[in-house]
């Protein structure tokens, strides 16, 4: 991954967007070591939350997915508990895998996919962990 991508990736890091109907979308990106796991040095976490702060969907690396070495994973929309493996790619690939993600789980609903606000998180004390469940 470029240094370019790279930092585009973590200028994600704490983001928040706010969709039309009160739907979140949060950002989470750090630089780790290198792993098997994380052969980029990245650590991530994408996640589209109901208005009652419910993951809907999300794509992370937070931790392993089951019988897999590596753990880039998404969670189904509505299903989250459903683990389907991610082929990281880079970190544009992802930031578009994630936007077309929201955009089908928006247009599924009924919901327009526009974005209304956005703001930078600065606290943890309302956090979901990272199994997605409010703390």
């Amino acid at each position: 991954m470029t240094d370019e991508n790279m930092l585009r990736l973590l200028g994600y890091d704490r983001r928040r967007f706010w969709i039309e109907n009160g739907w979140s979308i949060r950002f989470r990106v750090a630089l780790v070591r290198e792993t098997l796991a994380r052969p980029f040095g990245v650590k991530y976490s994408f996640t589209l939350h109901d208005v009652d702060k419910t993951r809907l969907l999300g794509f992370d690396n937070a931790h392993g997915v089951a019988r897999a070495q590596a753990y880039d994973h998404r969670h189904r929309f509505r299903r989250t508990a459903e683990l389907v493996p991610y082929n990281f790619q880079g970190a544009d690939e992802l930031i578009v895998d994630f936007f077309a993600a929201v955009e089908q789980a928006c247009r599924q609903e009924g919901v327009a996919f526009d974005f209304v606000d956005e703001d930078t998180e600065v606290e943890d004390d309302d956090e979901a962990d990272e199994s997605g469940n409010p703390s």
